[in-house]
């Protein structure tokens, strides 16, 4: 196997497009070219090409990593897999781990803040919080450390009730479901509950701050 040709790939001037045995193998940077002294017509082997593509794929992920870690913050299984949408697991997982080295990934401290933007500005209940953190990849341990100093307002989720589910709570909603989500509940209320518990609150959290909103409902009918 023979390098037949390197040529300057693109505009910015730094990466070269090779040729082996006449066919395209590969775009490297020209950093890479110089540090494996590859030439027009070097002889190689799949042992040394997949050597230098290895690099290559090293290089690129590393740059993505950077790259993702100054838009935002990431766990560590996030990263990994976005990295490993172009290059293989194996390599997106030490780039991972050489992010987390340098101090780029804080998965405990991200966790925190993700959980209290959940719970403070999102309005969402635990359940839900921990779906979230599952979603992007956080280790279990560190999601129950998050989820360990989180309390809920019960003063926000009662203002929550008060500007999305008040006008299902009037007298004019009072019909009771038939089959609902709960028996016995007027269709106004059981959609509240539905609402209330689909962002992850606990049905006794969601049902109390409902009944609150429900009495200042009544004191001003009278």
């Amino acid at each position: 196997m023979m390098i037949t040709s390197i040529t300057r790939y693109g505009d910015k001037g730094n990466r070269y497009r090779v040729d082996v045995d006449g066919e395209y193998w590969y775009i490297l940077a020209d950093t890479l070219i110089m540090d494996f002294r590859l030439r027009k017509g070097m002889e190689v082997t799949e042992e040394f090409l997949a050597e230098v593509r290895a690099a290559a794929d090293y290089r690129k992920g590393r740059e993505r990593a950077f790259y993702l870690l100054e838009s935002r913050e990431h766990s560590k299984a996030e990263l990994t897999s976005k990295l490993a949408r172009h290059i293989d697991w194996e390599t997106a997982e030490k780039i991972a781990d050489e992010m987390e080295e340098l101090g780029l990934i804080h998965e405990d401290a991200y966790a925190k803040r993700l959980a209290e933007y959940l719970s403070t500005v999102r309005k969402q209940g635990p359940r839900r919080i921990r779906q979230e953190l599952m979603k992007k990849g956080f280790p279990r341990d560190v999601i129950d450390e998050a989820l360990s100093g989180l309390e809920t307002d019960e003063d926000a989720l009662v203002e929550l009730v008060r500007k999305k589910y008040a006008r299902y709570l009037t007298p004019d909603e009072d019909e009771e479901e038939p089959s609902g989500f709960r028996r016995g509940y007027s269709k106004g209320k059981n959609k509240a509950l539905q609402g209330l518990m689909r962002l992850g609150h606990s049905f006794g959290e969601s049902l109390a701050a409902i009944e609150a909103v429900e009495a200042e409902l009544a004191e001003e009918e009278e």
